[in-house]
């Protein structure tokens, strides 16, 4: 047990004033003594109550990252704005086969060769446990046929699946904002036959895209015409977070 910073016990004396020269003879008094009791060493206070924030990994392309840091991209805002915690794997102009052996390519800054979506959950299962992956890709997976698209994409969902069995699959239908009415061949005849050969019950499709069907977007792209400014960023950190919330998918309290 920790000892009090006082003493157990205050003594309380009494002076008695002495006889002088009149020789006075000096009488002894009892000298009260107080007890107090030592204040207890165990401080007994409220529990903090214990929150586990959630954490989502998303595989993705640089379409998803954006170009700024990866707290910046619109997936990992929506993530945020969800409560919970974003880890972003992302690799420029790779997918579902785009940047495996297909077509395998060195990254820039030194980060090596690429790798798909499948590659990477087996990298990512060493250093990561998270409650929900985010698969956003597959607009750089058009240059190969649709059947062997369609292969590699349940390959992947199905190896995040097996890799982490707890976790929430989340299917991103590939888009362009900026011709948001193209779906790239993922129609939904293919999305009801990835939920069938995936064997993942619980799999969330989402298409924050659509949402901007019929829509001039223009000023919503970057002047590559391709990818989405800051405020077309911002607009998919909304349309995803729409997404989340219509598929069930609650946000952090």
């Amino acid at each position: 047990m920790r000892r009090p910073r006082h003493p157990d016990v205050v003594v309380v004396v009494a002076a008695v004033a002495a006889a002088g020269a009149l020789g006075f003879a000096l009488r002894p008094q009892h000298t009260p003594i107080v007890a107090v009791a030592p204040a207890s060493a165990e401080i007994q206070r409220p529990a903090l109550p214990q929150t586990k924030l959630l954490t989502a990994l998303v595989i993705s392309d640089s379409y998803t990252s954006g170009s700024g840091l990866p707290e910046t991209s619109y997936a990992c805002r929506a993530v945020t704005e969800m409560g919970w915690l974003c880890q972003l794997a992302a690799e420029p102009g790779t997918g579902y086969i785009s940047g495996g052996d297909a077509n395998r390519f060195p990254l820039d800054q030194g980060r090596g060769q690429s790798s798909s979506f499948g590659e990477r959950v087996t990298a990512l299962s060493r250093y990561y446990s998270p409650d929900i992956v985010i698969f956003d890709g597959g607009r750089d997976d058009t240059f190969a046929p649709p059947v062997a698209r369609f292969q590699v994409t349940v390959s992947a969902i199905w190896q995040a699946h097996q890799t982490w069995p707890k976790a929430r699959i989340v299917f991103v239908k590939p888009r362009f904002l900026a011709t948001p009415d193209d779906d790239l061949g993922v129609n939904d005849d293919i999305v009801d036959l990835l939920r069938q050969a995936t064997e993942v019950k619980d799999l969330v499709v989402i298409d924050p895209i659509i949402r901007f069907k019929d829509t001039d977007t223009k000023g919503l792209i970057s002047p590559d015409g391709t990818n989405p400014n800051r405020e077309g960023e911002e607009a998919l950190a909304a349309a995803l977070v729409e997404e989340f919330s219509q598929n069930g998918m609650q946000p952090a309290t």
